[in-house]
Formats: C-alpha cells, structure tokens, sequence
C-alpha cells in the first residue's frame, strides 16, 4: 500500500503564506489554494525552503466558525528549494497560476468582510 503524502510543513519557521480562494470563503463548496514558504533557518537567506501549494473545498460557515474544508487538501506543489531567492521565484510563480486559474488572493478588506460574516452567523 503506497504511503499517503501529509499536507504540512516540513519546517517550524513561516517564512510566507498566501490564502486564493475561487468563491465565498463563508460558502460552502469554494474552492481555495495556499501557497506558503517554510524554513528550518530563522533569519537567513541561505538554507533550505519548502515551498507548498494546497488545494481544497471548504466547508464554509458552520455553527458560528469557519468549518475548515471537506478532505485533506490536494498537494499541488511540494519542492525543498536552496536559497530564499529561488523559493520566493516558486512561490511568486504559484500565484501568478493561482489568479490565472480564477483564485482571488485574500487581503485585508477580504478578511474584514468574512469576519462580518461570521459574526452575522452567530446572531
């Protein structure tokens, strides 16, 4: 039986993440990708970089809460990378495909607007 690949990040430091979601994040059904940037290097550009892309259903709002997505998200992307430089070109190039392909990247004002929805939910 062939070994199930898990969708998390190698190393403990964050060094970038990106959320694109095709929908409502507050809808059930949307679809979302993340692109991110781990690292065992705290403050350096030199090292090793993972970078990762996910892509999934989410659930929407349910109960009051973000429910999360219905499976394990889909690995869409997943290279040990030397340099920050080189990662930062992988990761810029996985979400210029992400808009291409549809995906709107979440900013600030997006953020602000599913918070006023999960508060509407819970009234």
């Amino acid at each position: 039986m062939a070994k199930e690949r898990k969708t998390y990040a190698r190393y403990i430091y964050n060094r970038g993440l990106q959320t694109f979601w095709k929908g409502d994040a507050a809808n059930a059904g949307s679809r979302f990708r993340s692109i991110a940037i781990a690292s065992d290097q705290f403050n350096s550009t030199e090292g090793t970089f993972q970078v990762y892309a996910l892509e999934g259903v989410g659930k929407g709002i349910q109960n009051g809460k973000f429910a999360g997505s219905d499976d394990n998200p889909q690995i869409l992307f997943d290279k040990d990378i030397h340099g920050l430089d080189a990662a930062a070109k992988e990761f810029n190039e996985l979400a210029k495909d992400a808009t291409e392909s549809g995906f709107e990247p979440v900013g600030f004002m997006e953020m602000l607007e599913f918070e006023a929805k999960l508060q509407t939910s819970r009234s």
